[in-house]
């Protein structure tokens, strides 16, 4: 009998990633079509593998997922890697989110869990990449060449002391000369 490999999935309001963990596949057939009458996406999957839960013995997988929704089976991409196959499928009909990968509701089977690499959440992905208002974090290597530091204190005088008295530098350091020295603690 068949094992099942496990299935990592993820969205997006256009498409569905699909990513089945198997290690060396050889002749991985994948088979994604729609059912029409059922309003729904299939993908099928058969393939000779070692798995890491399984060891370094091969076993034959299989794999039958009726989707949620419809797909286009003309827009699919795939990448197979020592590692994994990865499948990104175009949804068919209105660009949304699913509330779940299959079709039949409830809990799915244990092999089939949420891709968080990959996730985006609905709210996020409509903000598009200006989420953060424009800031380009790859811009902070030059965060150096402002001048300044935080607070837009200058630092180029080199004195780096955390002393209240700003701007007192070396007079300032020179006070701590008038304290007295410390009293060393009894061993007991």
């Amino acid at each position: 009998m068949p094992l099942q490999p496990t299935v990592l999935w993820a969205q997006r309001a256009d498409r569905l990633l699909l990513t089945i963990d198997l290690q060396s596949c050889k002749d991985p057939q994948i088979s994604i079509t729609n059912d029409e009458a059922a309003k729904a996406g299939r993908v099928t999957f058969r393939g000779h593998a070692h798995s890491h839960a399984t060891g370094p013995d091969e076993h034959a997988y299989q794999l039958d997922l009726e989707l949620y929704g419809e797909v286009d089976d003309k827009d699919i991409k795939q990448l197979t890697t020592d590692r994994y196959i990865t499948l990104a499928i175009a949804k068919k009909g209105p660009q949304e989110h699913w509330p779940r990968l299959l079709k039949a509701a409830g809990k799915p089977a244990p092999n089939i869990k949420v891709d968080w690499d990959k996730w985006v959440d609905e709210d996020e992905e409509e903000e598009g990449e200006d989420k953060m208002g424009g800031f380009d974090l790859s811009q902070l290597q030059n965060f150096a060449n402002f001048g300044g530091g935080p607070g837009g204190m200058d630092f180029s005088g080199g004195d780096l002391s955390d002393d209240e008295e700003e701007g007192k530098g070396e007079k300032a350091a020179e006070s701590d000369d008038d304290l007295p020295e410390l009293e060393p603690v009894p061993q007991q």
